[in-house]
């Protein structure tokens, strides 16, 4: 805040409030904002709506955050007006900054969780404030990952990984996509993810209602969350004996991942590794290479959500110690995506592997 000339941090976005507060909404609460007031100096300021509390009081429970100043307003709507500050308003003078600079949700890589004409309201009732874009401040704190923020996404890929394995042993000629998906959900929740864990991506089936068929290559990505920190990779199966060129790009696409990775250390620019991956690719011309523009990225931060930073030709940034990322260079094949992808922590020196298992190498459905 202080290297970006801010006097506060006003959080409104579902994912960064749950950051701050440790208190969990719903992504999509539009009638319900929720919202984390952060000066430079002074106490935080908690505002949400007044469902959270109750329940925690009638239960006997603790209210579900750090916070000590909550300011806690009624059911929607609680009032008749077209606007609404949602008490930001005094929140704002109560911590003096009427006068002052505040990052708000403003830009690319960021989410205003207010009402547009709600923030047009609170810029009229204080119109002497400088509301800046909070990218920089937000993504300065998500990015970099503490020890317990890796352990929890070492959990999620754990977890993950062991549902990958029981679900390849499962897979038979016919099965579909929904009874993959289900089947993951269930293992993910069994061993121990968030109850709101997603499904994983399946993509491959060529079978009437979506089922494989042989010759069919499975191709599974992402999986469940761990006190908020999602798991994100790639392994993929092929049902029945696979094609020469099958396996050729499968083993071809993981040994471009991996000589991507061998780069990857605290320092490294991402559009030169962007580059690096443009260029061994450039070698295998039969392939289609998905990152035909230098927008297409090949990779990206994983943490509460896909993030920052983006590993292609316009992020500027460099790798730090303690980011969480995944590489994942893609080719276009005549069976889908072949597109390998482990989660990896960087470190001064390299990065740690957390998606140890399964194996990355192609599994065959007998």
């Amino acid at each position: 805040m202080q290297d970006q000339g801010a006097d506060g941090l006003l959080v409104t976005d579902p994912v960064s409030y749950f950051y701050f507060t440790g208190q969990k909404m719903p992504a999509r609460f539009t009638g319900r904002p929720s919202a984390f007031l952060l000066p430079l100096s002074g106490e935080p300021i908690l505002i949400a709506w007044s469902g959270p509390e109750m329940f925690a009081r009638v239960s006997g429970r603790d209210y579900p955050s750090w916070v000590e100043d909550r300011r806690i307003y009624p059911e929607v709507p609680y009032a008749r007006c077209a606007t609404n500050d949602w008490g930001l308003v005094d929140a704002l003078r109560d911590r003096h900054l009427e006068n002052a600079t505040i990052a708000i949700e403003l830009g690319r890589e960021t989410c205003l969780g207010l009402p547009h004409n709600d923030f047009l309201a609170i810029q009229t009732a204080l119109p002497q404030i400088n509301f800046v874009e909070s990218g920089p401040i937000i993504w300065g704190c998500r990015m970099i990952k503490s020890t317990w923020e890796i352990d929890c996404a070492r959990k999620a890929c754990e977890i993950g990984g062991i549902a990958f394995s029981r679900i390849f042993e499962l897979l038979r000629p016919g099965i579909s996509t929904r009874e993959i998906q289900t089947t993951a959900l269930n293992l993910f929740w069994e061993l121990g993810g968030d109850l709101d864990s997603g499904p994983p991506t399946v993509l491959g089936a060529t079978g009437e209602g979506a089922t494989f068929q042989a010759g069919d290559v499975l191709y599974l990505d992402g999986g469940p969350a761990y006190k908020g920190y999602k798991m994100d990779f790639t392994r993929r199966a092929v049902f029945g004996p696979p094609s020469e060129r099958q396996q050729d790009e499968h083993n071809g696409m993981w040994e471009v991942l991996f000589q991507l990775m061998d780069r990857i250390k605290a320092g490294a620019a991402l559009a030169e590794l962007f580059e690096y991956s443009q260029s061994m690719l450039a070698r295998r011309p039969e392939w289609t290479n998905y990152s035909d523009h230098p927008a297409k990225r090949i990779g990206h931060g994983i943490g509460l959500e896909n993030e920052p930073p983006s590993m292609n030709a316009f992020d500027d940034r460099v790798l730090e110690a303690g980011m969480t990322i995944t590489p994942e260079p893609k080719i276009e094949s005549v069976d889908g995506l072949v597109n390998p992808e482990e989660h990896i922590a960087v470190t001064e020196t390299g990065y740690e592997q957390l998606s140890v298992s399964p194996g990355w190498e192609l599994f065959v459905v007998a």
